[in-house]
């Protein structure tokens, strides 16, 4: 038997590449919570520095980009607000003239202005990095695809924590396997030249 092929190959659709010229790197939710808090991924350590090294290529070249920061109610258990668990990872600290985009849901689309900010710029192609895997990454990715962007998730610089019945690295497998299916392309940061 053959192996199975994804949707976006049944219908012709190439895997995309991206450089720091003609993509928009996206950073989602990279906050103390997922290093410190309740939330805490298995891979912060070594995604963390992913994000970094693309964030640093991005700005050596002067790319595009976001920071999409997750913001909840005051008293949240998670990314309470006023706290350093709310606060994007100090390497990551957005530099003036990054767009910084605050979000109430999942998807970074949802109820922000990021649609109107990548539409003015050139290019449809965005470089998803952050946090979780299987919620607002997959989210976002999903939202940017039916919006006709090209989507590509970096793998390295991405992460999840355990959920009921399934480890982290399990989750980060089906949720790429899902994006990279119909939605997106999966590359290492490596590849982001």
């Amino acid at each position: 038997m053959s192996p199975a092929l994804s949707f976006r190959q049944i219908v012709g659709a190439p895997p995309s590449t991206a450089s720091t010229a003609d993509s928009t790197l996206v950073i989602i939710d990279a906050q103390n919570e997922y290093a410190e808090g309740a939330l805490r991924v298995s891979n912060v350590a070594a995604s963390r520095a992913a994000i970094a090294g693309l964030l640093n290529r991005y700005r050596a070249a002067g790319g595009r980009v976001v920071h999409v920061v997750h913001d909840t109610p005051a008293g949240a258990p998670v990314f309470t607000p006023g706290t350093r668990l709310a606060e994007e990872f100090e390497e990551l600290a957005p530099l003036e003239g990054e767009k910084v985009v605050r979000k109430n849901h999942p998807g970074s689309f949802a109820g922000t202005d990021l649609q109107e900010y990548l539409d003015a710029g050139e290019g449809k192609k965005v470089v998803l990095t952050g946090y979780m895997a299987h919620v607002c990454v997959s989210t976002t990715a999903r939202q940017a695809a039916q919006r006709g962007y090209d989507v590509l998730v970096v793998e390295d610089a991405v992460g999840d924590r355990d959920i009921p019945g399934v480890d982290a690295a399990q989750l980060v497998k089906v949720a790429l396997s899902e994006i990279g299916d119909a939605f997106g392309t999966i590359v290492q940061s490596k590849d982001i030249n």
